[in-house]
């Protein structure tokens, strides 16, 4: 039954992962095909714009025309003046900014508009000038590319120039420029134009610049440079290749990829359609020249996420999958049906086995734990009482004989090497004792905050011979635990005494304190030299310490007490950074712990590498 049903779900699996990859192929095609219809529909939006620009500038060069051609015979007459105001009034609400009447040396004589002083201190562009110098010009336009107006307040902006000469016989008598808008007649072109949901038309001119786009503070700038300030982690290399081919005069359409899209941010690929604004192909066209034609071109591109089509499509698609899904839905319920219960009643039962299996080992580890520690602790309280009585009569002799050699020097100094290896000795079994016949802990009321000071005090002296700053930061509202004072003093004075041994060369040693749900806790840290995880997993092993003069019984015993109290005892280490140990206290000790000499954490089966928390 398991072979079969194996089978029908291979064989399912494999017709419906043919079948979906076909599907998928067909969808690309389909959304390559649809791109390219939207794309299309973007250039006939771009050509419009680019209809809508050039009309307006054939409207201006035709107004321009006939303000020059309708001149009063005298051209600084009051009548002239007065005629050229009225029709500048007239076109202001079209984009046009200012007219300025040039002598024939290409000063300027007067304008409407601009600033007072500029008369006689500005000069047309030398090549205008001598284009407008031929008498061949007469009658004639001459478009000049966008670049910073000739005189405040236009000196800071860009503007696009219309100059007309004015003749008469054959000598040049003036020249009349009519200052326009290329903002404003881009902005006009482009305003309410929308691609898709939120696609948006944009436009540049000859130099790279943006004079139109829908992000406002995107006009006027470089359209590389404010992309790449926005953005410097994408290359915008689509944009530049689109740039170089409207340059080129070319048109078309293409896809590139965008750092962000109106709100949304991040790599997004955009579908643009692209062409070029002429100005050497208007209804006037052999009227007008254009400054350096082949490259006075601007361009006008409209953009759209790809997301916006595609979206669509796959959500169109994505249905289509779904009633496919369906079908083979039905065929493989029942055998799904029969798998799953199979599958469940298989995981519960492996669940059971883990649990158990788990559950023995940790009680054969407890065991095999206990049964090791106990034999140390016989072991260790045989030696230490074979080695007691020879050690203290070692040492006794010795001292009688230093006594009676006071006065040979060279054997004083052995005699005390004696001494105080014997008394090392002694320390050792003290410590021995203390792990193999704990004394059972003493419990009252205490207040950890005090005894954290107390042993601080005691120490205070080694840790400025070492160099250490011993900092507090405890709990000033911490509540009393449950616990025996001697035995708590033992821990911290091993703790902080091991904390200043890990910083000879000086450091810092932070004494915590606080409370948490259950529990009351205290932690040493040091910026001391740290722990390997190696050496971190045997610390509280009997025996085991990385000092030249250790016993290796500290941190076991200290282990030993907090387990007695019920309590845990965790370490985190980083070798090079320091070390710190936290003691957590339960808060009510009272009708739990049995005072005695460990047997609450022997019959939990807690070893020296346990924690409770």
């Amino acid at each position: 039954m398991p072979v079969v049903l194996g089978l029908i779900i291979a064989g399912a699996v494999l017709f419906a992962g043919v079948f979906f990859y076909l599907f998928h192929l067909l969808n690309l095609k389909v959304e390559a095909v649809i791109r390219d219809q939207f794309n299309q529909q973007q250039l006939v939006l771009a050509r419009k714009i680019a209809d809508s620009v050039e009309n307006h500038l054939d409207f201006l060069e035709s107004s321009l025309l006939t303000m020059s051609r309708g001149l009063p015979e005298e051209p600084d007459s009051p009548d002239f003046y007065r005629h050229l105001g009225t029709r500048l009034e007239d076109l202001l609400p079209l984009g046009v900014l200012d007219l300025g009447w040039y002598g024939p040396d290409g000063a300027l004589k007067f304008s409407w508009r601009g600033q007072p002083g500029a008369a006689g201190e500005v000069h047309l562009h030398q090549a205008t000038l001598e284009w407008a110098r031929q008498p061949a010009n007469r009658g004639r336009l001459r478009l000049e590319k966008t670049r910073p107006g000739p005189y405040p307040p236009f000196s800071e902006r860009l503007v696009l120039s219309l100059a007309a000469p004015l003749h008469h016989q054959e000598q040049l008598r003036g020249v009349l420029v009519l200052l326009a808008d290329p903002f404003f007649i881009c902005g006009q072109a482009t305003r309410e134009v929308r691609s898709g949901a939120t696609g948006y038309p944009w436009i540049i001119n000859q130099d790279g610049v943006f004079l139109a786009h829908y992000e406002t503070d995107f006009v006027g700038q470089d359209a590389l440079a404010v992309r790449l300030a926005r953005n410097p982690a994408i290359s915008f290399a689509g944009i530049r290749e689109m740039h170089e081919r409207i340059f080129r005069g070319e048109e078309g359409t293409t896809e590139y990829i965008s750092g962000w899209h109106r709100q949304e941010i991040g790599k997004i690929l955009k579908l643009a359609a692209f062409t070029t604004i002429r100005f050497d192909k208007g209804l006037i066209r052999s009227v007008t020249e254009v400054e350096d034609a082949a490259r006075n071109l601007w361009g006008v591109a409209v953009v759209a996420p790809v997301g916006e089509v595609s979206g669509h499509i796959w959500e169109v698609l994505y249905q289509e999958i779904a009633l496919a899904g369906v079908f083979f839905l039905v065929l493989l319920v029942g055998s799904g049906v029969l798998i799953g219960v199979a599958l469940t009643y298989n995981r519960s039962l492996t669940r059971e086995v883990e649990q158990k299996t788990r559950e023995l080992r940790e009680s054969q580890e407890r065991l095999l734990r206990s049964e090791r520690f106990a034999a140390v602790g016989e072991a260790a309280a045989y030696v230490s009482h074979e080695i007691k009585n020879p050690l203290m009569v070692i040492g006794g002799l010795a001292h009688q004989v230093a006594k009676r050699l006071e006065d040979r020097a060279e054997l004083q100094e052995k005699l005390r090497l004696i001494r105080e290896e014997v008394r090392r000795l002694e320390t050792f079994l003290g410590d021995l004792r203390d792990f193999t016949r704990p004394a059972p802990p003493v419990l009252t009321p205490l207040n950890l905050n005090q005894v954290i000071r107390e042993v601080e005090q005691l120490l205070e002296t080694e840790a400025k011979k070492r160099g250490v700053d011993i900092v507090e930061d405890l709990d000033s509202r911490l509540p009393p635990v449950s616990a025996d004072a001697n035995q708590m003093k033992q821990v911290l004075l091993n703790l902080m005494k091991n904390a200043l041994e890990a910083m000879d060369g000086g450091g810092r040693l932070v004494l915590k304190s606080g409370a948490e749900e259950g529990h009351v806790w205290f932690s040493v840290t040091d910026t001391g030299v740290g722990m390997t995880p190696e050496v971190l997993g045997r610390i509280f092993n009997p025996f085991f310490t990385t000092k030249a003069k250790g016993t290796g019984l500290g941190l076991a015993v200290i282990h030993k007490i907090v387990t007695d109290h019920h309590g845990s005892l965790l370490v985190d280490s980083t070798p090079g950074q320091g070390s710190t140990f936290v003691v957590k206290l339960p808060k009510e000790q009272g009708g739990v712990m049995r005072e005695g000499t460990g047997e609450a954490a022997a019959a939990a089966g807690k070893g020296p590498w346990d924690d409770d928390a």
